[in-house]
C-alpha cells in the first residue's frame, strides 16, 4: 500500500548505519528505519509519540499498489531515540519503547518499562501466494493478563475476544474492522483489507457421522409482481435430514475453551446453526442471513467427557467444528492476500486514550445535526407517497416526538432498483419534502451500491464489479458518478440523508474478479468505508451548509470520518437476539466507529414476518414486552431508530401500555438533548464514545472486562439492560464509587454486584457522583425553540466539571469555531458551583443571556441563572 511505505524511499534517508552495532544493516529516515535482514526488510514507521507503523516485507517482493483508504496521519515531526546492541534495537519516543531483536520479533513497552505487547514467531509467516495455504501472511502476539475488544460488530454475545477465533468478513448482521483494544493500554489496527481471520483455531472436533446436505439450487432473489423482494426465498428450509451429528469430548485442560464452527463456504447459508455441549448451547444462530463461521466459548473440566451436538440444517457442506484451548494466550491477525505483514501499534494509558489516539490516526467523527440525535421512524415499508404523509402528520397530531422519517425499498419504479421514483406511487417527491419539512422532519431513503437500472447505469457510467450488481466504488470516476446519481434523484428534491443498504457488498460471487486498483479478494472488506466516503465528500462539496448523516448496514477502519451510522442489520425479534446486540455494538464502537444503531424491536417481528415464535406482533404480550424493553436500549443508543420488516412500527400500533412507555422514554431522551449534543461534540473533538462498555472507564477492574448488558451512554448515564423475558428483578454490578438512581435522585448504598428491582416501564439508569447533567424541556424536535430553561443537575459526591455546548445544529461553522461552550465546575469540599464561559462565537451570552435552573440532584430547590458570560457562584 503506497503510502504506508513511502518512507522506504530512498530519497528520505539521510543516514546509512555501516557501523551499525545492530547485526543487521540499518537504513534510518527522518521518521523511521528500515532493517534489512537476509530475506526480509522490517520497516519501523514512528507516526507520533504513541502510534508505530510496522511493516515487514520478503526483499524479494514488490510492495502493493493497492491505495491507502483508512489512514490520514501522516508522520508527525516528533523526537524520537535510537539505540543499538549487536542483538537488539531500541526505539525510544516520549510515549512509548519499541524493541526489534535479531530474530525480527519486536516487542512494546511504556516509557518507564511496563509491557505492552509482544510478536512471537510462533503463527507468524509470510507466503506469498502458495498453493494451499489459506493466508498468505499472518502475525502472532503473546496474550497476557488482558481483555480485548473492538474488531466490528457479531451476533456471538461475546464480549471479551481474547482467545476467541472469528472470521473478520463482512456480512448481513457482521461488520469486520481489524482495530483492537486492549486493557493493558494499547491497541492493534492490521492494515489488510483481505478477508482476515483472528485468533484462526489449532483444534478440530471430529465427528464420525455424516450429515445429509442441502444440494438444492439457490433461489433467485427477484421482485415478486414488483412489489416485496422475495425474501421469503431465503427462510429455512425443512430438510428430511436435519444434519445433527453427535459425538463426545473430553479436554485435557481446565478453563475456557473457545470455539469456532464453519458451517457454509458455498452460498448462503439457511437453516439453523447450533451447537451444544452437555445441553448449553454455545453456537446458535436461526436467522435468515447467516455468515459462514460463528464464534462461542464455554468453560469445560480436564478429565470429562462431554456430549457435542452439532446441527447444520440447510448447509451445502457437512461443517465443521474447531477449538482453542484456554492457555493460547496469543493474539493472531492472518490474512488470506497480501505479501506483508502490515500493523499499527496505538498506545494510550487507557482504552479511550488509545481510541482516540487511533481516530488521530484514521480520522475523528464530525458533528452530527443535532436532529440526528432525536427519534427516526422507520419501516418496511411506506408503500406510497400519502401513506407516508399520513402517518407524519398522525405523528405530528399525536405529539410524538420525532425529527425524522424513512423511506425503505421499492419506491423505484417496477422492474428495477433505484435511485428513482416510482411517479405512479409518488408522484411529487418535492411536494412530499416540501411537506414534511414543514412538519420539522427530514427524509431518509434507502439506495444499494447496486444497479439494476440500464438506463441509469448508462446514463451515469456506472461501471459494475464482474459477477455481480454491485459498482466498482474502487473507481473513482464511478464513485464521482454514484454520487451524483443519488444528488440527482434525492438532494435535490429535499432528501437529508441516505440509507446506504447492502455495503457489504454480500453480491460479488467471483471475489477473483478484478476492480479499478487490482483483485477484489485484496479490498473485499474496505467496499463500506469508500461507499461512505464517495456520499460524504460529494455531499459535503455541494451542500457545504448541511452536516452529512448516513446510514449504512457495513463498515471499516476509518468509516467514522465520513458522517455515517452503521446499523445491526437484519437481525430476528427474539429474546436471544436482543441481547446479542448489546456486544455487538459496544464492540463495533470499540473499534474505533462511535455511531451505531439497530432494529429497535428486530427486523424478523411474527410470523407474518418470517419470525414464527409469535404469532401477531400487535398483540402478543411476549412480543411486546420484548419491543418494550428493546425500545428502552434503544432510547440510550447513540441514534434512536425503529424498524421491522411487514410491519407497522408506530408506536400507537400497540397496547396502551406499550405507547405510554414508549411516550416515557422518546420524552427522556428529547430532555436529554442538551447532554447528548454535548456528549457528541466530545465524540468530534475528543475522540470519546457515546456509548461504551464499562472496561472502557474502568480496565483496571476485572470484573468489567466481561459485562455485556450494562454501558454508558456519553460520560455520566450507565444503562443496566433488562433482557430476559419478565425478569422484574436483575443482578447488575457497580463499580467503585458513589452513584444515583437516575429515576429517583436517590443515592446507592452499595457497589459491587447488587440486586435492583425492573419494572416493565423503566430501565435501571446510575449516574456517578461528581456528575452534572444538562437537562432540556420537553419538545416536539429536536431543535424546536421554547422559553423555558435548561435545567442543570448536579450529583454531589465528588468533585465534576462539565461543558454544556451550542451551534447551529446544522452547519459545519463549528470547525472555525463558531460555537459557544458554557462550563460548569462543582467543588465537592465548597458545595459550590462555579459558572464560566468558554469558547463564546456562538451565542454571544452578553446580548444573549442563557437561562439555567440548578440544583443538586438531593436538593429540593432550583435556583435560577440568567448567565451573561461573567463568572457566577452558586452555593448550595
Amino acid at each position: 500500500m503506497t503510502k504506508n511505505i513511502c518512507f522506504l524511499s530512498i530519497t528520505l534517508l539521510f543516514l546509512a548505519s555501516c557501523n551499525s552495532k545492530y547485526k543487521y544493516n540499518i537504513e534510518k529516515s527522518e521518521h523511521g528505519l528500515t532493517i534489512q535482514q537476509d530475506s526480509l526488510n522490517i520497516n519501523v514507521e514512528i507516526i507520533d509519540d504513541a502510534i508505530i507503523h510496522v511493516n515487514k516485507i520478503l526483499n524479494t517482493s514488490t510492495p502493493s499498489t493497492i491505495p491507502d483508504y483508512v489512514t490520514v496521519l501522516e508522520p508527525q515531526s516528533v523526537e524520537w531515540e535510537l539505540k543499538e546492541t549487536s542483538d537488539r534495537i531500541t526505539i525510544s519516543t516520549k510515549l512509548v519503547k519499541l524493541f526489534v531483536n535479531s530474530d525480527g520479533v519486536i516487542t512494546f513497552e511504556t516509557k518507564d518499562g511496563k509491557g505492552l505487547l509482544a510478536e512471537t514467531n510462533e503463527r507468524t509467516f509470510i507466503n506469498s501466494e502458495e498453493e494451499g495455504k489459506q493466508h498468505n501472511v499472518s502475525q502472532g502476539f503473546q496474550a497476557g493478563d488482558e481483555g480485548l475488544y473492538g474488531l466490528g460488530q457479531f451476533q456471538s454475545g461475546i464480549m471479551n475476544w481474547k482467545n476467541v477465533p472469528i472470521r473478520l468478513q463482512q456480512y448481513n448482521q457482521e461488520i469486520a474492522i481489524p482495530f483492537l483494544v486492549s486493557t493493558k493500554g494499547y491497541g492493534i489496527y492490521w492494515h489488510n483489507y483481505s478477508l482476515t481471520d483472528f485468533n484462526n483455531p489449532e483444534n478440530e472436533i471430529v465427528f464420525d457421522s455424516k450429515a445429509e446436505v442441502n444440494n438444492s439450487s439457490e433461489e433467485t432473489v427477484a421482485p415478486v409482481d414488483g412489489e416485496k423482494e422475495n425474501v421469503a426465498a431465503y427462510a429455512a428450509k425443512e430438510a428430511a435430514e436435519k444434519n445433527i451429528r453427535e459425538t463426545t469430548f473430553t479436554p485435557t485442560k481446565t478453563g475456557e475453551y473457545t470455539f469456532l464452527a464453519l458451517s457454509d463456504n458455498n452460498g448462503r447459508m439457511r437453516g439453523n446453526i447450533n451447537v451444544s455441549i452437555d445441553g448449553d448451547s454455545v453456537i446458535n444462530y436461526s436467522t435468515i442471513w447467516m455468515p459462514r463461521r460463528y464464534s462461542g466459548k464455554k468453560h469445560l473440566e480436564a478429565g470429562k467427557e462431554y456430549k457435542v451436538i452439532f446441527q447444520n440444517t440447510g448447509a451445502k457442506i457437512p461443517g465443521k467444528l474447531f477449538y482453542n484451548e484456554p492457555d493460547f494466550n496469543k493474539t493472531v491477525f492472518s490474512s488470506t492476500k497480501g505479501n506483508a505483514i502490515d500493523y499499527y501499534f496505538v498506545y494510550g494509558a487507557n482504552p479511550g486514550e488509545v481510541i482516540s489516539n487511533y481516530q488521530e490516526l484514521t480520522g475523528k467523527a464530525p458533528m452530527f445535526s443535532k436532529k440526528s440525535y432525536g427519534f427516526w421512524q422507520c419501516r418496511e415499508r411506506y408503500h406510497n407517497q400519502e401513506e407516508l404523509l399520513e402517518n407524519a402528520r398522525e405523528m405530528r397530531d399525536r405529539n410524538i416526538p420525532v425529527d425524522n422519517i424513512v423511506q425503505d425499498w421499492f419506491y423505484w419504479p417496477k422492474g428495477t432498483k433505484g435511485p428513482e421514483w416510482d411517479r405512479a406511487k409518488y408522484p411529487d417527491p418535492d411536494a412530499m419534502v416540501d411537506e414534511l419539512t414543514k412538519l420539522n422532519l427530514n427524509l431518509m431513503v434507502s439506495v444499494w451500491p447496486e444497479v439494476k437500472n440500464k438506463p441509469l447505469e448508462e446514463k451515469y457510467g456506472l461501471t459494475k464489479i464482474e459477477s455481480s450488481n454491485y459498482i466498482d466504488i474502487y473507481d473513482k470516476k464511478v464513485s464521482e458518478q454514484f454520487y451524483r446519481a443519488l444528488s440527482d434523484s434525492m438532494f435535490h428534491k429535499g432528501v437529508k440523508s441516505i440509507w446506504l443498504d447492502g455495503t457489504e457488498p454480500e453480491g460479488v460471487r467471483d471475489t477473483k474478479v478484478s476492480t479499478a486498483v487490482g483483485p477484489y479478494e485484496e479490498v473485499q472488506n474496505p467496499y463500506s468505508l469508500e461507499v461512505t466516503r464517495a456520499m460524504y465528500e460529494g455531499r459535503r462539496e455541494e451542500f457545504p451548509n448541511e452536516r452529512v448523516f448516513n446510514l449504512t448496514r457495513s463498515a471499516y477502519a476509518g468509516q467514522q470520518r465520513y458522517g455515517a451510522t452503521s446499523w445491526s442489520g437484519d437481525v430476528a425479534g427474539t429474546w436471544e437476539q436482543f441481547a446479542e446486540q448489546i456486544p455487538a455494538g459496544l464492540n463495533f464502537t470499540m473499534a474505533g466507529v462511535p455511531y451505531w444503531t439497530h432494529d429497535i424491536g428486530g427486523f424478523f417481528r411474527d410470523s407474518k414476518s418470517l419470525n414464527p415464535i409469535y404469532d401477531s406482533q400487535y398483540t402478543n404480550p411476549e412480543y411486546i414486552e420484548l419491543l418494550t424493553r428493546w425500545f428502552q436500549f434503544g432510547a440510550f443508543s447513540p441514534i434512536f431508530r425503529i424498524h421491522g420488516y411487514v410491519s407497522e412500527t408506530e408506536i400507537w400500533r400497540y397496547n396502551k401500555d406499550f405507547e405510554t412507555t414508549a411516550r416515557k422514554f422518546i420524552d427522556t431522551r428529547y430532555k436529554l438533548m442538551p447532554y447528548i449534543y454535548s456528549e457528541a461534540w466530545k465524540v468530534t473533538t475528543q475522540g470519546k464514545l457515546m456509548m461504551s462498555p464499562l472496561v472502557y472507564h474502568y480496565p483496571k477492574d476485572k470484573n468489567t472486562w466481561g459485562i455485556k448488558d450494562q454501558f454508558f451512554f456519553g460520560e455520566s448515564l450507565m444503562i443496566c439492560n433488562v433482557t430476559e423475558y419478565q425478569q422484574r428483578q436483575k443482578e447488575i454490578y457497580l463499580p467503585e464509587g458513589i452513584w444515583y438512581n437516575f429515576w429517583t435522585g436517590k443515592k446507592v448504598k452499595a457497589t459491587g454486584k447488587i440486586t435492583i428491582e425492573t419494572p416493565l416501564d423503566e430501565t435501571p439508569i446510575f449516574v456517578k457522583a461528581g456528575s452534572i447533567l444538562p437537562i432540556g424541556p420537553k419538545v416536539q424536535f429536536a431543535t424546536e425553540l421554547t422559553k423555558d430553561p435548561i435545567e442543570i443537575v448536579v450529583y454531589p459526591g465528588a468533585d465534576g466539571e462539565y461543558v454544556v455546548y451550542f451551534d447551529d445544529n446544522e452547519s459545519y461553522n463549528y470547525e472555525d469555531k463558531t460555537y459557544s461552550e458554557v462550563v460548569f465546575t462543582y467543588s465537592d469540599a465548597d458545595k459550590t458551583l462555579k459558572i464560566t464561559k468558554g469558547v463564546d462565537n456562538y451565542v454571544v451570552f452578553e446580548d444573549l443571556p442563557k437561562e439555567f435552573l440548578i440544583h443538586t440532584v438531593d436538593q429540593g430547590r432550583a435556583e435560577r441563572i440568567y448567565f451573561q458570560g461573567e463568572e457566577t457562584t452558586i452555593q448550595f
